[in-house]
């Protein structure tokens, strides 16, 4: 899946994915057009919508999908067309579409499923996509969806139950898609999980994208796939190579989501079920082409079966991306990085440890961190002596090495700022010039950092300056790059004004 609609990249880096991809047996991926954040397709039907300023023309997407074809590659599009539908309702013309109560807060939106313009829109992309995507499926998302809150929805709540509406929604997009010769694919978190009883009024025809990121019991994946066959329905596998609960890098427990989905649904015999197509979320959180070797543990476990995975993905990986040779150092490289991947504040369980550091990039920031207790960072000191002494037997695709190898400096990067903070504190609190070139030295090192990012960036997207590109503002608590960018700026910040660097560190001694 290529999660566009959260950051355009430039076409090169999708033709590059795809020739990865197809190299690595893989026959479709998921273009993911539209989210909260804007759109990734510049829609002449609607050019009123929320769209990124460096989505795509449609002439691009169209070679993008020629190269996808020419590569036995299939790019299936997917179109928010519930939920996550800001793109939609975040518009001016389209504001009264937007389903919540405007006396409350929701963590998530979605349109209102009872307005006839909601079904009008849908049509006008559905027909464009159509004209651009040769796939015989169409993506509807409709996934984490709250609704209900406005004064329609509340009046058809009265003579309908919720099931009722989403099935008739459901099964109108479907009816949508099919007058454009496509089938339908919608995620399974509502329809098969929070209220099953919508499957039971769908169009058979429609298929369920059964999405679930936490769970490595392949029998309670193949469980909830065959209940899906149980309504009638098509089904796919969905698990995440990567979400929000991780930063930079994915951890061991994707891998065994990953191998869950991998071992149940070979074990399917049945006609209705499609494969698995794996989720790829927030690149705004990745460096460009840092995570191939993830990838590749995907194709083999879903080509050979989770134990081939286990045993031999990495290996092939190295062996065939990179043309070097498989030792123990890049055995413990790679079981390092995964089991010790920090995973993201706020999404990830409270007790789940390391944390991904967010640099300091003010003062209340800086002082939030000087209250909390410290963590332990995990070994990635070793981690980069071994990468240098890998590098040079490195043959092929040495700048996606560059890339993997900076991902796990830039991790670094962040422990170590923390850490030096700590363990210099009673120190710099006694004297403001010592503070100060400490201030100074973290703001060259930071710069170092931003520059390395930056110049990762720019290779496969648009060129960084500034926030990155989202049109609603969104993302930049997402953007690693644009967070160590304002944290660079901060600390040079601390370096011209040492006496208020020194106050800020005083008050953390005294606690």
């Amino acid at each position: 899946m290529a999660d566009a609609a959260r950051l355009p990249e430039k076409p090169e880096h999708y033709h590059r994915l795809i020739d990865f991809l197809a190299d690595w047996n893989f026959n479709a991926l998921l273009f993911r057009l539209t989210d909260d954040q804007g759109s990734a397709l510049r829609w002449q039907s609607h050019p009123e919508l929320i769209t990124h300023r460096h989505a795509l023309r449609p002439e691009q997407m169209r070679e993008i999908v020629r190269h996808g074809v020419s590569r036995g590659v299939e790019l299936i599009p997917e179109i928010e067309s519930f939920g996550h539908s800001m793109y939609i309702t975040d518009a001016p013309q389209h504001a009264d579409l937007s389903d919540k109560d405007p006396q409350g807060l929701q963590s998530f939106g979605g349109m209102i499923p009872v307005h006839p313009r909601t079904l009008r829109i849908m049509h006008d992309l559905y027909r464009e996509a159509a004209g651009i995507f040769p796939s015989r499926y169409l993506h509807a998302g409709c996934d984490e969806v709250n609704w209900g809150g406005s004064a329609l929805s509340r009046e058809a709540l009265a003579h309908k139950s919720r099931t009722q509406i989403w099935a008739e929604l459901l099964n109108s997009l479907n009816d949508i898609a099919r007058s454009f010769g496509k089938e339908l694919i919608v995620w399974g978190d509502h329809v098969l999980h929070h209220d099953p009883a919508i499957a039971e009024q769908l169009n058979k025809d429609i298929i369920i994208h059964d999405w679930q990121y936490a769970v490595s019991d392949p029998s309670a994946v193949e469980k909830d796939a065959r209940r899906a066959l149980d309504h009638g329905l098509r089904v796919i596998g969905g698990p995440a190579m990567m979400w929000c609960k991780w930063g930079p890098r994915p951890g061991s427990a994707q891998l065994e989501n990953m191998d869950a989905f991998a071992e149940a649904y070979r074990n399917i015999d049945h006609p209705k079920v499609l494969g698995v197509l794996v989720t790829w979320w927030v690149p705004t959180r990745l460096l460009p082409n840092s995570i191939f070797d993830a990838i590749a543990y995907t194709a083999v476990g879903l080509n050979e079966g989770a134990p081939a995975a286990q045993s031999t993905a990495l290996r092939q990986f190295v062996e065939r991306h990179y043309g070097a040779t498989w030792n123990e150092t890049w055995a413990d490289i790679f079981q390092t990085i995964y089991d010790r991947a920090p995973v993201q504040p706020g999404c990830a369980l409270p007790w789940m440890k390391p944390t991904l550091p967010v640099p300091w990039a003010s003062d209340e920031q800086l002082q939030q961190f000087l209250q909390r207790p410290p963590q332990a960072p995990p070994a990635l000191a070793r981690v980069q002596r071994q990468l240098a002494e890998v590098e040079p037997r490195v043959r092929t695709n040495r700048d996606d090495f560059r890339a993997f190898r900076l991902s796990i400096d830039c991790l670094a990067h962040l422990f170590e700022r923390n850490a030096r903070l700590l363990s210099e504190l009673n120190q710099l609190a006694k004297n403001e010039s010592a503070a100060a070139a400490f201030a100074r030295d973290q703001a060259n090192r930071d710069a170092q950092m931003r520059d390395r990012l930056i110049e990762n960036w720019n290779a496969a997207r648009p060129a960084y300056d500034g926030p990155p590109d989202d049109p609603r503002g969104l993302a930049p608590g997402d953007t690693l790059l644009d967070q160590l960018d304002r944290a660079t700026r901060y600390s040079a910040h601390l370096a011209d004004h040492p006496a208020a660097f020194l106050r800020l560190l005083k008050s953390a001694t005294l606690r």
